[in-house]
């Protein structure tokens, strides 16, 4: 069995989802539209322009809500958390952190986990950002530093955000690291377990469900100041972050590297509900994509006006056709309605699927002005 049991080799299968579970496919003025619809009006700018995407706004979040579904887990009654193991110093870098693994509730039956870096010697509380890491077995070791493989020394996030005076959380996603199949501590073992509890969720709604419990965790600890808390990610970890930043307010900044294009202009769009089962109502559309009630840029507009950089590499062969990445301008105009045209930060770079070095240096200053 794979260490992803939302993959088919995992034991997901889709035909047998859609059979158990039937849903009305929901329709919006973006269905059957092979090009992204505009958001708002090329010269919107006014307080009644602002007040009318406010509305639409309103429709397209329920949209959303249709089509990742709802988990059946709540939060926790009491938040409980626990650091594993001793303490580790970093202290060959200029500013030297402390690291500890930790397990946290997730719900009062589950637990999630994760490192927690400190830089050393902080006396006030500091913003936070959560790393969510990419589509590696071992989770969160590899943007931490523990993992670090011959090509992908641009994973180290977690680990560059906490020489640079950030508190880091890097937790497992759901199916990673000590949450994998195969793994003791491991809650869901294969994906009909999973949809048996969750039978009209979808396994990104759970991932967002995890980040909020990861949110509540930060309030409590006194060196996080809880009214700056980030969320980055690559891959896995973008469309992670995302979703996150849809469905948790109190994440106030985001960094999205190489991980989403546009449905309509993918060539492997089944990635979503064929491939894996991260948001599988969208193979409701699979006989024709273009469909789908909304797309990438409406779920990016979601997020406005809260600061957010998006990474796209041009030659990116994960998540191709890309181009120029021109319909973010759309997501752009939802961003000037409310003033904040420059806290939407594109990033795109003639380059394949990577966070390059530059990228990174950029998000890490973004973070360092957003979260003030």
């Amino acid at each position: 069995m794979s260490y992803l049991w939302y993959w088919p080799d995992g034991g997901w299968d889709f035909a047998a989802w859609k059979a158990k579970h039937p849903w009305e496919p929901v329709r919006s003025e973006q269905s059957g539209v092979a090009d992204p619809l505009p958001l708002v009006s090329e010269s919107g700018s006014g307080s009644e322009d602002l007040e009318r995407w406010k509305r639409e706004r309103l429709h397209w979040q329920r949209v959303s809500e249709e089509l990742l579904g709802t988990v059946s887990d709540l939060p926790p009654s009491t938040m409980r958390w626990e650091y594993l193991g001793p303490e580790f110093v970093v202290s060959n870098t200029p500013a030297p952190y402390a690291m500890r693994r930790l397990r946290y509730t997730l719900t009062d039956a589950e637990w999630g986990y994760a490192w927690l870096l400190t830089p050393r010697g902080a006396t006030e509380p500091r913003p936070s950002i959560i790393a969510l890491h990419q589509t590696s077995p071992s989770g969160k070791a590899e943007v931490v530093g523990l993992e670090v493989r011959a090509s992908g020394s641009y994973m180290q996030y977690a680990a560059e955000l906490a020489e640079r005076g950030f508190v880091v959380f890097a937790p497992d996603a759901i199916a990673f690291g000590e949450r994998q199949a195969g793994h003791p501590n491991a809650h869901y073992r294969y994906a009909e377990e999973f949809f048996e509890a969750h039978p009209a969720g979808s396994v990104m709604a759970k991932m967002a469900f995890d980040v909020s419990r990861a949110v509540d965790l930060l309030e409590t600890l006194p060196q996080v100041d809880p009214r700056r808390i980030g969320c980055i990610g690559h891959s896995h970890g973008a469309y992670g972050t995302l979703f996150a930043m849809l469905a948790e307010p109190r994440i106030r900044a985001g960094v999205l590297s190489c991980g989403l294009n546009l449905l309509r202009a993918d060539p492997s769009p089944d990635r979503w509900w064929s491939r894996t089962a991260l948001i599988p109502r969208l193979g409701y559309y699979e006989a024709a994509i273009e469909q789908t009630p909304l797309d990438f840029h409406h779920w990016l507009a979601l997020v406005a006006p809260r600061p957010l950089m998006v990474v796209a590499g041009m030659q990116d062969l994960i998540f191709p056709n890309v181009g120029e990445a021109r319909w973010l301008d759309q997501v752009r105009r939802v961003y000037g309605l409310y003033g904040a045209e420059r806290s939407l930060r594109p990033w795109i770079f003639d380059g394949a699927h990577a966070f390059p070095a530059e990228a990174r240096a950029d998000a890490y200053r973004m973070f360092a002005e957003a979260l003030v």
